[in-house]
């Protein structure tokens, strides 16, 4: 059981370390296109992203994905798997998708021009 919790805790923190790096990646990737709308999900950027943050963006997923995995082997039971596959799952939401979708959202909302 402390195994267990051990390695949960761990794959919260690379977790932890995937958001982080993935918010900073964003940003930075924002900033680059400042005037111009960022794709929310697929698509391409109108200024194309630098080395540096494709690197930091890639770092990040694979970190997330680690965490990912290691959150599915902690909680991991065969004879009730879906709470495991849907807190997997999860980890990778909330890693990944909610700081982009965020930091995307509030970047392209500055560049609507007020009705009138």
């Amino acid at each position: 059981m402390r195994i267990v919790l051990s390695m949960l805790f761990l794959g919260v923190v690379l977790a932890a370390v995937g958001a982080f790096m993935i918010t900073i990646a964003t940003r930075q990737l924002s900033r680059v296109n400042e005037g111009h709308h960022l794709p929310m999900i697929i698509g391409r950027f109108a200024v194309p992203s630098p080395s540096k943050v494709t690197a930091l963006r890639v770092g990040a997923q694979a970190v997330t994905a680690v965490a990912a995995w290691i959150v599915l082997g902690a909680t991991w039971d065969y004879l009730a798997p879906w709470p495991s596959l849907i807190g997997t799952a999860m980890t990778l939401v909330a890693a990944v998708v909610i700081p982009v979708v965020a930091i995307t959202s509030a970047h392209n909302r500055r560049l609507r021009t007020p009705a009138g």
